[in-house]
């Protein structure tokens, strides 16, 4: 049986003084991510109400295309821009589609 489609959403807050920094990181994973295989959808959202607040929406072909991308050489380079000292908060959701 193979495995189905996975969305993600990714709830993040920049640091006070840390948002043009953490902007900027996540503007660039999104360019690589995009370029993945097994990447449907990967969205950077900005809150209107917050510009601290930003939405990842992500869509995997599968749970393991996805565990790729997280261990893959997109994210380490992510990571290594400093950005988990960028957050206030972070979110992360795991979602299977189950109408529409």
């Amino acid at each position: 049986m193979s495995e189905s489609a996975i969305t993600i959403i990714a709830i993040t807050t920049a640091k006070l003084g840390k948002e043009a920094a953490l902007r900027a990181a996540q503007e660039d994973l999104v360019k690589e991510t995009l370029l993945e295989d097994g990447c449907l959808r990967y969205e950077l959202h900005e809150s209107l109400d917050d510009d601290r607040v930003r939405i990842f929406v992500e869509t995997w072909e599968s749970e393991s295309k996805w565990h790729a991308h997280m261990e893959g050489d997109a994210m380490r380079r992510f990571q290594a821009k400093g950005v988990g000292a960028f957050f206030a908060d972070f979110a992360l959701h795991r979602l299977t589609k189950i109408a529409g």
